[in-house]
């Protein structure tokens, strides 16, 4: 768990991390190397998730060997499926995206943020979250230095 105590909001005690892949975590299929690093600091402390279309057919084998759950849509309504996976958790949930289906995942979220990476974000997926940064390593460098929140979310 991660707990962050935020001035004037409480105390967050983060356990779930759910991600977005392409646009998110990856571009044209591929995972940003520094993100991999990330994800092996952040998963003593977060059970960590990562939902995706499959639009490149890449998920399974640029995740083998890193400590995540790879949950590939199934559906035709991605806005609904990544919000109820949100949803099924009973405990506080951290979501980083970048698309227009990922607006309703971050809204449910205990924290979410929204990447601007090199593919952009929905104008829907900003107005969302709880804050948005430049990129993937910026967003996991929050999880990993939690001072970086208490000084972006307090009141």
């Amino acid at each position: 768990m991660i707990q962050v105590s935020i001035p004037g909001r409480g105390t967050m005690n983060l356990e779930v991390l759910v991600l977005d892949y392409n646009g998110t975590l990856a571009l044209d299929g591929k995972m940003f190397e520094s993100v991999k690093e990330s994800l092996r600091r952040l998963s003593p402390f977060l059970e960590i998730h990562i939902l995706t279309s499959d639009t490149y057919g890449t998920v399974v084998q640029q995740c083998e060997g890193l400590p995540v759950k790879v949950n590939v849509l199934k559906s035709t309504e991605h806005v609904k499926e990544k919000a109820d996976y949100v949803l099924q958790f009973d405990r506080e949930v951290v979501a980083i995206g970048n698309g227009a289906n990922d607006q309703i995942m971050l809204q449910h979220a205990h924290l979410g943020i929204a990447v601007i990476g090199l593919e952009g974000a929905s104008t829907q997926a900003l107005l969302s979250a709880d804050l948005i940064v430049h990129n993937i390593e910026n967003a996991l460098g929050l999880l990993i230095e939690t001072q970086r929140l208490k000084a972006t979310l307090r009141l």
